[in-house]
C-alpha cells in the first residue's frame, strides 16, 4: 500500500508541477491607427449588397453582444470633467462588433468628490442660464400648425 501510495503522489506531483502549469499567452497584437476602424465602419455601413450575403449570419451572430458593448461604451464615456479620453477598441475582422476592454478604475472619495464639483457647476450654469435656453409650451403659436 505505501509503495503504490508513493508512485501516485510521485505521478500527482508530476503532473501538477510548474513547469505543467503553463498556460497559453497570445502574442502581443499591435494597435491598429484609428482610420482603419473608421474605413471598416465605413464600408460596412450598407449591408444590401452581394458582397456582405456570407457575412451576414455573423453580423446575426453577434447580436446577443451589443447588450454588452453598449455597457462597456457607456462605462467608458468620458466624465464631464475629462476633455477627451482615448481607449482601445477591441474589434471583430469584419466590423460586426467591437468592444472597449478597458475597465475604469476610480479611488472613490476623489472620484465622489470631482461629481460633487461637476454638479455643482452644472447646477450653476443652470440657475444663470448661459448655454441653456429653456423650452416654451406649448412650442406652436395658435395660429402656427404643427410640421
Amino acid at each position: 500500500y505505501r509503495k503504490s501510495s508513493k508512485r501516485w503522489a510521485k505521478l500527482q506531483k508530476k503532473r501538477y508541477s510548474h513547469k505543467r502549469l503553463t498556460t497559453f499567452s497570445a502574442p502581443q497584437k499591435e494597435q491598429l491607427p484609428p482610420d482603419f476602424l473608421r474605413k471598416l465602419l465605413q464600408d460596412h455601413g450598407d449591408m444590401s449588397s452581394k458582397r456582405y450575403q456570407s457575412e451576414k449570419r455573423i453580423y446575426i451572430g453577434a447580436l446577443k453582444y451589443v447588450p454588452h458593448a453598449l455597457y462597456k461604451l457607456l462605462e467608458n464615456i468620458p466624465m464631464p470633467w475629462e476633455n477627451y479620453k482615448e481607449v482601445p477598441v477591441l474589434f471583430h475582422v469584419t466590423g460586426a462588433i467591437s468592444f472597449i476592454p478597458t475597465v475604469p478604475k476610480v479611488i472613490e472619495p476623489i472620484y465622489q468628490a470631482q461629481w460633487g464639483t461637476a454638479w455643482l457647476l452644472m447646477r450653476r450654469e443652470k440657475r444663470d442660464r448661459r448655454h441653456f435656453k429653456r423650452l416654451r409650451f406649448p412650442p406652436f403659436d395658435d395660429e402656427e400648425p404643427p410640421l
